[in-house]
């Protein structure tokens, strides 16, 4: 299993999104990220972030680059988690931050290609 547990997804309008998800302990990215103590690796963040705003954003372009990425707390196995997306089409960028409860666990900003 290589995708979350879609609980609910919203797009604001055209340059905002929001998906709240369920990780569950079967998703393939946790197996051997750190066996005895499994997270959600940066890649898979960065991958859903991607996914999830071809889908519900018009974004135009696509991957160049990673401008900023922070990791500020660990997403762990059957945690619930808050996917906030904003698309700057004049900047060509992708903002996207991961929430647990108050609590940003991750964000970052891709650079899009045309």
């Amino acid at each position: 299993m290589m995708h979350p547990e879609v609980l609910q997804q919203q797009t604001t309008d055209t340059t905002h999104a929001t998906v709240t998800m369920r990780l569950p302990a079967e998703l393939s990215w946790f197996r051997g990220h750190f066996p005895q103590h499994p997270i959600l690796p940066g890649v898979a963040q960065v991958n859903w972030a991607m996914q999830f705003a071809a889908a519900l954003l018009p974004i135009d372009g696509v991957f160049c680059g990673m401008e900023v990425l922070k990791f500020q707390r660990p997403i762990l196995p059957l945690e619930t988690v808050t996917l906030l997306l904003e698309w700057q089409p004049a900047r060509q960028k992708l903002l996207f931050s991961y929430h647990v409860g108050e609590v940003i666990a991750s964000s970052g900003k891709i650079a899009l290609c045309r």
